[in-house]
């Protein structure tokens, strides 16, 4: 399993790497992603990524990191295929244009919440137990 995890790392930095991501340098299998952008850029992708093409990822943005900077935060498993892989990369590719296009722009932060809370919905209309 080890070797499957390494294995799947390594794919994912060299294929970030070939598509002229800044992953920095990295002797962990979390594999960080330098962007420019701010702090709603930065919401409105990962939740894009998140809810649009099904890949989860965190992000670091200021105070933590100055202002300007995005970490996107990849962690591949032992269990990812080449395919979960492949498209990573491709979401990542298809992001940073519309992220680099200010398609990203956006007044406020996103609320989260307030979109992926609609997945449990079915938990207000239940019945409670009394």
């Amino acid at each position: 399993m080890k070797d499957r995890l390494w294995e799947n790392a390594l794919k994912l930095q060299k294929g970030l790497t070939e598509r002229g991501f800044d992953i920095g340098k990295t002797d962990s299998v979390v594999t960080p992603v330098y962007m420019k952008g701010g702090v709603e850029e930065a919401t409105a992708m990962v939740m894009d990524i998140r809810e649009n093409y099904h890949i989860f990822c965190s992000i670091v943005v200021y105070p933590v990191i100055p202002k300007g900077h995005i970490i996107y935060r990849l962690i591949p498993t032992a269990s990812h295929t080449d395919e979960d892989i492949r498209a990573t990369l491709e979401a990542f590719s298809a992001t940073k244009k519309k992220l680099d296009a200010g398609e990203y722009k956006v007044a406020d932060i996103p609320d989260m919440a307030e979109v992926t809370g609609k997945r449990f919905d079915y938990l207000v209309q239940r019945p409670k137990n009394k």
